[in-house]
């Protein structure tokens, strides 16, 4: 895969930069999955609730951009799947059924894209997300809960949308 996407990226992120040092790196004991729930961290336990606030924001924000483009289908890439069976919520059997008919290149309306999401930040697959008509509009994700946008267009109008969710845009 080539990664030059990275270096016209935007990070989004839930880290407040605040809590940065002098070199970048983020100092707060803060959770970076999924699966940490029942944790404790410099917040407090993390809880399914708390981190579900936390995932709908990315939802929120990857929305905002999409529908910023006109992306009305959305085109799933470079499909990675993990394991499915240490999942146990209420939503399993939903998640299940779209884990399960997931391909590469599936193509999905927006309206869609909350339960991708869910999968893809539940660590469940992995996976990038363009826009159906170009592929210089996307939305990718890295390790430790960060999510990228990439787009040829100034997106900068969309910054305090994404800081009023509760979130941060480098």
């Amino acid at each position: 895969m080539n990664e030059e996407w990275r270096y016209k990226a935007s990070r989004i992120t839930k880290y407040n930069p605040i809590k940065r040092d002098e070199k970048g790196y983020y100092t707060a004991n803060d959770w970076v999955g999924f699966f940490q729930i029942g944790k404790i961290f410099d917040d407090g336990e993390l809880t399914f609730e708390s981190y579900l606030e936390t995932e709908q924001k990315y939802i929120a924000a990857a929305k905002l951009f999409f529908n910023f483009h006109g992306c009305k289908k959305i085109r799933f890439a470079s499909l990675e799947k993990n394991s499915f069976s240490h999942y146990h919520y209420d939503d399993e059997q939903q998640l299940s059924r779209v884990y399960n008919e997931i391909t590469e290149g599936l193509q999905f309306e927006i309206d869609e894209l909350e339960i991708i999401m869910k999968l893809i930040l539940r660590e469940l697959i992995w996976g990038e997300l363009f826009c159906f008509t170009t592929d210089d509009v996307a939305v990718r994700f890295g390790y430790d809960y960060y999510m990228y946008f990439n787009s040829p267009r100034d997106w900068s109008q969309l910054i305090n949308e994404i800081e009023n969710l509760g979130l941060f845009v480098d």
